[in-house]
């Protein structure tokens, strides 16, 4: 069954780019965006500046009814195995909370392993979430020849810190090269490192052989801290500041510019390698966009779904009905410019 289940999921990425007649294996990438709200995309009516995502999504295939679940670490469990989150004890309602021993059960195959297994290079960048009880059951453990990025469900985009669920008060470093802790980055936003990983993997990979690169952004996800260059905030001066979330609400969409302007950077840098062509990019968001709530120590942000209803962690449209869509060089011109409203859920990646 897990067998199964895997190789469905790879038949999928791929079935969209391989043509009747034989040639190389595409080059894969795989995008997730934390928290990404409904309607905090361009091309979903969002006042954010989304212009790259925006031409992505509509020159490629928009994916009009993808669902995932309401929260990451089910999602992310899904998309890697391919298998429901109640099959492999993933169907966390909170999701895998700091300290917990809670992982990915490693009899449940990864993408990354079967891909390599299949002769593709690996690699990794930004979140896991998908458990840490042993080095077996991180990236590096789990099919990815490298790894940048941080394990839990959060850190600050700038101390790469997470406080503890068992000491309550301490903060800890969570923010990884491969194994290695990653001290040296504190101070610094983590996008600029997540692209200098990104460009390093790329740079480095075998040219003999595909590649799955599976990006993980941390944008958007709280807590909102604003990116240093001056222009992310510039392009948000329309956002009306005031209001219980409008400070917010300004932030997030700084920070949504900021991925906007990473996600463009990525596809420019595979164009200059002469990688564009023959790549295929998935993009997806892991679950609703945290809406914002003022009720004492609940989690809030400043995203929207509309015209869904609620957010992250409901299980209403708003929570599980997730911005979705492929694009790439790789895409056959056939498939360009559609919107599809056939149900395709996260174990289909």
């Amino acid at each position: 069954c897990v067998q199964f289940q895997m190789s469905r999921s790879v038949m999928l990425f791929a079935a969209l780019v391989l043509p009747a007649s034989t040639g190389p294996p595409p080059n894969l990438v795989l995008m997730l965006l934390d928290d990404l709200g409904w309607a905090d995309v361009g091309f979903h009516g969002s006042e954010f500046p989304t212009p790259t995502i925006d031409a992505l999504a509509e020159g490629g295939v928009q994916l009009d009814r993808f669902y995932v679940q309401q929260v990451c670490s089910p999602t992310r469990s899904a998309i890697m195995s391919g298998r429901y989150p109640f099959r492999t004890g993933m169907q966390h309602s909170t999701t895998i909370l700091p300290s917990s021993r809670a992982a990915l059960p490693l009899e449940a195959p990864t993408l990354a392993e079967k891909l390599r297994a299949a002769g593709y290079s690996t690699a990794m960048v930004g979140k896991w979430h998908l458990g840490y009880r042993s080095w077996a059951h991180t990236p590096t453990g789990r099919g990815f020849e490298s790894f940048g990025g941080y394990m839990q469900a959060q850190c600050e985009y700038y101390n790469k810190t997470l406080g503890t669920s068992m000491i309550p008060g301490v903060l800890g470093l969570d923010f990884w090269r491969n194994r290695t802790a990653a001290w040296e980055e504190q101070g610094r936003y983590s996008m600029d490192f997540y692209m200098e990983e990104a460009k390093r993997v790329l740079d480095n990979r075998d040219p003999r052989k595909p590649f799955f690169l599976y990006f993980a952004h941390q944008q958007i996800h709280d807590p909102l801290d604003l990116p240093p260059q001056q222009k992310y905030q510039d392009a948000c001066s329309h956002i009306d500041q005031r209001g219980p979330a409008g400070q917010d609400r300004f932030t997030l969409c700084a920070m949504a510019s900021r991925l906007d302007d990473a996600v463009g950077e990525l596809v420019s840098y595979l164009e200059a390698k002469d990688l564009w062509n023959n790549t295929l990019l998935w993009v997806a968001a892991d679950n609703g966009g945290m809406v914002h709530v003022d009720i004492g120590a609940l989690p809030s942000s400043a995203s929207s779904n509309f015209p869904l209803r609620a957010g992250k962690g409901t299980l209403f449209e708003g929570g599980v009905r997730g911005v979705s869509f492929v694009a790439g060089g790789a895409l056959p011109a056939r498939a360009r410019g559609q919107r599809r409203q056939g149900l395709v859920q996260h174990v289909d990646l």
